[in-house]
């Protein structure tokens, strides 16, 4: 497999008083939960899909300065319906946003406790995510 068949995606980790904000997606078929986020569109930035992906899934509004990137990318092979693809896995962190999270066409959005995460069911690499994001 090459570069070319990894699709490039992004989460967006929201924390705020001890809870990260995450989505179950309506097309996701087993209803696991996962970041805000999804697949990069060809042509954006990584902060621009993380606007438009945090927007699309819960409705809230940020600027280009409220976010900065994790390290590292990580990597997960899922099988769906339509077959086994490889994904790269990009996150980051938005330090503000206007709003409040709705549920919108894509995704259902609830604040759950950081305790809590590890006992959900949850996309691969989401609890990693969200680890990353609580260090400095």
């Amino acid at each position: 497999m090459n570069t070319t068949d990894i699709v490039p995606t992004l989460g967006v980790v929201v924390l705020r008083n001890n809870r990260v904000l995450l989505v179950q997606k309506k097309n996701h078929p087993d209803s696991a939960w996962q970041l805000p986020g999804g697949k990069i569109e060809l042509g954006e930035t990584l902060i621009q899909a993380a606007m438009r992906e945090l927007y699309e899934t819960t409705n809230l509004h940020t600027n280009e300065a409220d976010f900065r990137t994790l390290e590292p990318v990580w990597y997960a092979t899922i099988t769906k319906k339509y077959g086994t693809r490889r994904f790269s896995f990009r996150c980051l962190v938005c330090a503000s946003h206007a709003g409040e999270a709705v549920e919108t066409k894509a995704a259902v959005p609830q604040w759950v406790d950081i305790s809590e995460v590890g006992t959900l069911k949850l996309v691969p690499n989401t609890q990693a995510a969200i680890l990353a994001a609580q260090k400095p």
